[in-house]
This record gives C-alpha cells, structure tokens and sequence, in this order.
C-alpha cells in the first residue's frame, strides 16, 4: 500500500494514535470515496431521477415518493442488517456485491414502463447500495484517522455526486427516458472496481475494539439513532422534492433548477471548512448546534420563498450545513467505536429517516402548500438537536483508544503523523 497521505485534520484534532486503522493511501482514499458515492447514490440523485419517472409514468407526487421510499427502505433495511457484519473483514466482497445488485436494479428502473416494475427495481437497487452502504461506513471508521477518512470521501463524494447531479439529466434529455439511470448502473459498475481498496485486512483487532463496549455503550441507543432518522427523513424528503419546489413553486426551469442543485452539491464543500473552523475554535457541539440551526432556517426558506435567488442561496446554505453535521457526527460515531459499529448503525438510521422522508414530505406537499411544508421541516430539525447534541459532547471527551496487540507476522504500525 502506499505511504499514508500526508493531510490536515480538518476537525483540529491530534493525529491518530498508531495502530487504531489502516493507514490512508491514495487507493484507500478512492474506495472510500466510490463507496460513500455509490452507498448514497440512491438518495443524492433522487431529485433528478424521481422527476424523470414521476413525468415519465405520470405519478402524483405521494405515488412517486412512495416508489422512492421502496428504494430507500430497502437501503435501510439492509444497511441496518449488516451492521454488525460490516464491523468485521470481508468488506470488499460485501461492497463488491452490492455494487452488482444495485447496478442491476438501477438497469431495471431506467427501463420500467409501470409503477409495479418500478418498485422492483428500486428495491433491488436498494438493497445493494445498503450492502454497499454498510460495508463504506464502517470503513471509515477503521483508518488511522478516522476524521481526515470521513471529510475526505464526502468531500470526494460531494464533488462527484455534483457532476452527476448534471450528467443525468442531460442524459435523460439527449436519451429520452430513463436513461440516466443506465449512467447510475455504470456508476455501480465503475464502483465494483474502485471499492477494491476498502480497509479489509488489517481488523481482526479492530473488531475487538468495535466489541469492547467503548464509550456509553456497544451500541447508539435508540433515542440517538432515531435523531438521526428524523433529521435524515427532513433533509431528504426536502431534497427529494427540491427540483419540484424549485419547477413549480418558484417557476425555474429543469436545467435551471439542475444547475442550482449541483452549485448547491460543490457549494456545500464550504460547509466542510466552516466546521472545522468553529469546531476548532468552539468545539463539536456549539459547530452541531449552529450548522443544524442554519439547517432549519434554509429547508423553511426553500419552501417558502418564491425568487430565484432565495431558492439558490437557502439551497446553497442547506447542503453546506448538511454536509458538516454529516463529517462531525460520522467522526464523533467512529471515535467512540473505532470497530465501526457505531458508524455502521447510525449510517442504518440515516437510511431509514431518508426511506421515510419522500412519502411524508410528497404527503405533506399534496396535502397543505410549500409554506407549510417548510414550518414542518424546520420545526422537526430543531427537535432532532438535542440527543445529537448529547452524543456529540459525550465523543468529545472520550479518550483516545488504546493501540491493540500487535498481530504475529505484520509489520509494526506507522508513527503518527502531524502536531501532537
């Protein structure tokens, strides 16, 4: 493997004590990011894609958040079973398995001609990318540092999935139909690859860490994981529906609003930055409190404004602070349970909150307006702070993890690297 790569810790912290995690090359560092891509690739791409088949097979906005929550529900679903799996080698063949599932699936969607094929497909699809989904999460959490392993493959992710977020469409407009899911399918394809590269080899003592009861518990508790779900379900029924609010409540036009939501996708890459400044300077918890906050204020502003420029900006200002209580709660999670368990679980809530998010959010749209949609999105972030809130203060005093034994035949572990 190559030499560990040489970054900052974008949270600030001290560098990893030896012999916690794999150390970070380059090929490391892309299986992650193919992974975390490809793991959430379902619901980062469901603004585009659901009003590609929602036109396509003329579906209310109820009915097509349901066949999208057949999608996300299998994700969880799977993502949730595997969890403890996924705290254990053999990640590179879970991973590889799920890609061929979900590439699979997303073949069969792009050429579904009735709702009932449709949900086949996206629970064939779903079930692999919770596979895939599983096997990437834990593998964040068993590198050397598990921090610099998290910003980086979102921050890798973000940028890809941004590219996507305006190769599809113009896909779906040069192809007719459905044909951006063919450009998904390869995407898993591509992926089956790359993911060759997750941390595999090297766990058999990081399992026992992930088992040892770290920090308050072996595993979140359910108040926990169920914030998590609740904030999960309001970013991606928001996001799920943001190409429609933007289409038929502000006006824009389907490149318009496609090129609003990619700028949003890179935009948020700021929101990486902004969190590690004021987790440096303030600690994890004020940067959560403030980044989920903003969060509440931007999904209302996108609901209901009616300018262009309100819906850019609150778009914009949404991903940046979605993205950074991504990274602070994936390495809170992963600092607790350097085994990945954590990380494994709460990634499972996070693909329940976003298998519930579009069937509600539809409902709710249908049902009321897009003003009212945003008091409800605002109010049910607010209420998600508080138990993460809690879990991020109790990860910020945990003490760094003991390095294990070394294991008979390998190579002793590298120094740790940066300011100490």
């Amino acid at each position: 493997m190559s030499d560990p790569l040489e970054l900052p810790d974008p949270l600030g912290r001290k560098a990893a004590t030896p012999g916690t995690g794999a150390s970070m090359g380059a090929r490391m560092l892309t299986a992650l990011i193919a992974g975390v891509t490809v793991g959430n690739i379902g619901g980062n791409l469901l603004p585009v894609l659901l009003t590609d088949y929602s036109s396509r097979l003329r579906l209310s906005h109820t009915v097509a958040g349901i066949l999208a929550a057949a999608q996300l529900l299998a994700t969880a679903a799977v993502a949730l079973v595997l969890a403890r799996r996924a705290a254990r080698p053999g990640r590179v063949r879970t991973a590889r398995i799920g890609c061929l599932i979900a590439g699979a699936g997303f073949a069969g969607a792009g050429l579904a001609q009735a709702p009932a094929q449709l949900a086949i497909a996206h629970v064939v699809a779903g079930a692999g990318l919770g596979a895939v989904f599983a096997a990437s999460s834990a593998g964040l959490a068993s590198t050397d540092d598990a921090d610099r392993a998290s910003t980086l493959s979102v921050f890798g992710s973000t940028v890809v999935t941004a590219v996507l977020l305006l190769v599809v469409p113009a896909v779906n407009d040069i192809g007719g139909g459905g044909a951006g899911f063919a450009v998904v399918a390869a995407g898993c394809g591509a992926a089956y690859v790359l993911v060759g590269g997750l941390p595999d080899g090297c766990e058999a003592h990081g399992a026992e860490l992930g088992g040892a009861k770290p920090g308050p518990g072996s595993a979140p508790g359910p108040v926990l994981l169920g914030a998590v779900a609740l904030l999960a379900a309001t970013d991606q029924g928001a996001w799920s529906y943001a190409a429609v609010l933007g289409e038929e409540h502000v006006h824009l036009s389907s490149s318009a609003v496609s090129s609003v939501l990619a700028v949003a996708g890179i935009g948020a890459l700021a929101g990486i930055t902004a969190a590690s400044l004021t987790a440096r300077r303030f600690g994890r918890a004020p940067a959560l409190l403030g980044c989920v906050l903003l969060e509440a204020v931007a999904k209302w502003a996108i609901a209901w404004g009616d300018s262009a420029a309100t819906y850019t900006v609150a778009t914009v200002l949404w991903q940046a602070c979605y993205l950074a209580v991504l990274v602070l709660l994936i390495s809170v999670m992963a600092e607790i349970d350097p085994g990945g368990r954590w990380v494994a679980a709460g990634s499972g809530a996070v693909a329940v909150g976003t298998a519930l998010g579009p069937p509600a959010v539809g409902a709710v749209l249908d049902a009321t307006s897009a003003p009212a949609l945003g008091v409800v999105l605002a109010l049910a972030t607010c209420i998600a702070v508080g138990p993460l809130l809690r879990v991020t203060s109790s990860g910020a005093m945990m003490p760094a993890p003991m390095p294990p034994p070394p294991v008979a035949g390998t190579a002793p572990p590298p120094e740790p690297r940066g300011p100490q």
